[in-house]
């Protein structure tokens, strides 16, 4: 199992990361979270380079991601819910809606000058959300 997470994981992390590179216009918005949690680490004056903060913010993101792709699998696995496209998308709009009111919060502590589009930022993190659950979803049904 944790094999088939991890495969997982990787394969979703992959796709978003190609699709948030996509989107993200260096000049006027930043929507890739590791540079996002870069800039909190540096609000909140956490003594590392700015590299270290960089790093420190990409494994705190693809480690949530990590854990959430478990939380899927467990969710399958232990069959509190069936796999569907309907309940993965459902799952997404969960994790979507605690990943805008995680970032709502954090933006009010990050310099939003960083971002301007916040309200394309929010729709983006629904669809990366639900592409990243639907993705983890169709590799779980390929290992079963």
């Amino acid at each position: 199992m944790f094999f088939q997470i991890l495969i997982s994981w990787l394969l979703a992390c992959g796709i978003i990361k190609l699709f948030n590179k996509a989107i993200s216009i260096p000049q006027t918005t930043i929507y890739q979270e590791p540079k996002l949690l870069t800039d909190l680490l540096a609000v909140i004056k956490i003594k590392m380079s700015l590299k270290g903060k960089l790093m420190a913010g990409r494994i705190l993101h693809h480690t949530i991601g990590l854990c959430f792709t478990a939380i899927y699998y467990l969710i399958w696995y232990y069959q509190f819910a069936e796999i569907s496209l309907l309940i993965s998308f459902a799952i997404g709009i969960i994790i979507s809606l605690l990943g805008i009111i995680s970032w709502t919060f954090l933006h009010e502590i990050v310099p939003a000058d960083r971002m301007i589009n916040f309200k394309g930022y929010y729709l983006q993190l629904v669809f990366v959300h639900n592409a990243f659950t639907l993705i983890a979803v169709a590799i779980y049904q390929i290992f079963i």
